[in-house]
């Protein structure tokens, strides 16, 4: 006679996987909310929730504003396409799950203006247990390189006690521009700027301009 092991054992091994499958179904119920989707806005990151199709069922304000901004080829509608051909091939092989970055995909798409970039982040939501259109799948964020969100600048001067010229000057090198260029566009006198750097460095514990970027971007860019 064939040799069949003890019930309880068979649930044992069978609990886990219901277990998963719960927590799965329980993910997509939170992305399907009004309260996500009123945390999602909160963001300064623009973001769209795909369906299993790629059909966008949900977008941020954030995402309306950045594509009125910027030139970029890419639709939401019918389904989200990106219009270059290199980009396009590495989105279909995400969400076809060919490529070998299994949870997520990172592009920088560019407009017809060479200065109009944005970073693309897709990722990879669990797979719901049934199939159904109005289930988050894929999450998008949509990033300008050159933004730097108003309330972490906000957190930044508060945490560090800045004035407002002191502020300036940390934004003007978060823009890339140097002492001189700062100088130049608020028509300051090279010593008065200097000094203004010396007082952030020792506000914020730092001494080469590139240790205060560092810092900055900690504050402004996560």
């Amino acid at each position: 006679m064939p040799h069949h092991p003890p019930p309880f054992r068979a649930e044992r091994r069978a609990q886990p996987r219901r277990v998963e499958d719960r927590v799965v179904d329980d993910l997509h119920k939170t992305f399907s909310t009004p309260h996500c989707h009123a945390c999602l806005e909160h963001k300064s990151d623009g973001v769209l929730l795909l369906n299993n199709e790629t059909q966008v069922i949900y977008a941020t304000s954030q995402v309306n504003a950045i594509l009125k901004k910027y030139d970029l080829p890419l639709a939401l509608s019918p389904k989200f396409t990106l219009h270059q051909a290199h980009h396009a091939s590495c989105f279909a092989a995400f969400a076809n799950e060919k490529n070998h970055q299994a949870n997520l995909l990172c592009l920088l798409l560019e407009g017809e203006n060479e200065r109009d970039l944005l970073l693309l982040n897709c990722f990879q939501l669990p797979k719901p247990t049934e199939p159904d259109l109005h289930l988050a799948r894929y999450m998008i964020t949509l990033r300008d390189p050159n933004h730097q969100p108003s309330q972490q600048w906000l957190l930044f001067n508060k945490q560090f006690n800045l004035t407002t010229t002191e502020a300036r000057l940390c934004r003007a090198f978060a823009d890339g521009l140097t002492l001189n260029d700062y100088c130049e566009k608020w028509h300051i006198a090279t010593s008065t700027a200097r000094s203004q750097l010396h007082s952030v460095f020792s506000k914020t514990a730092t001494h080469r301009q590139s240790d205060l970027l560092r810092l900055i971007f900690l504050f402004t860019r996560t």
